[in-house]
């Protein structure tokens, strides 16, 4: 569940840790997001206590005063009404870095008129990010910009 950065290894408990110390988070999941730059960067998914009301803005805020390293700063907190966990309660990580994937590729793909379908676990591969081109989309563009991140990719059929 290591997040790497640039080379640089950040234990996504520390990030987890930090939102957890925060009276209006419940539970809380830290993942790699895609960066064309760094790898990968921090990003937090966060599910509230009942009723409580806070901002991502504010969560954000909590985590630099209490995260050490500042290269394991979240770029990017969602609250969401319910995190993936098994059984036991232990938060999923693959459904929230398939949602990271999706996040930071839409928003690459948007201007080049393509999105992700849908992104889905394959057995030898990890994560895959299924591309979808809408009308007007220049395949090679879309190639490019995707070729700028360490995703597994593949067109949608």
């Amino acid at each position: 569940d290591i997040i790497i950065r640039g080379g640089h290894n950040i234990d996504p408990a520390e990030i987890e840790d930090a939102m957890l110390a925060h009276p209006a988070v419940a539970v809380a999941g830290a993942v790699g997001q895609p960066d064309a730059f760094a790898g990968e960067l921090p990003c937090v998914y966060v599910e509230l206590v009942a009723g409580a009301k806070v901002t991502p803005a504010a969560l954000l805020d909590h985590a630099r005063d209490r995260i050490q390293e500042r290269a394991a700063v979240p770029k990017h907190v969602e609250i969401v009404d319910t995190l993936p966990k098994t059984a036991v309660g232990k938060v999923l990580k693959q459904p929230l870095r398939a949602r990271a994937i999706a996040r930071v590729l839409n928003g690459e793909l948007e201007p080049l008129h393509a999105d992700v379908l849908e992104v889905v676990e394959d057995r030898r591969r990890g994560l895959v990010a299924r591309i979808r081109k809408r009308h007007r989309a220049d395949e090679e563009a879309i190639t490019r910009k995707l070729g700028e991140f360490a995703v597994v990719w593949e067109w949608a059929g």
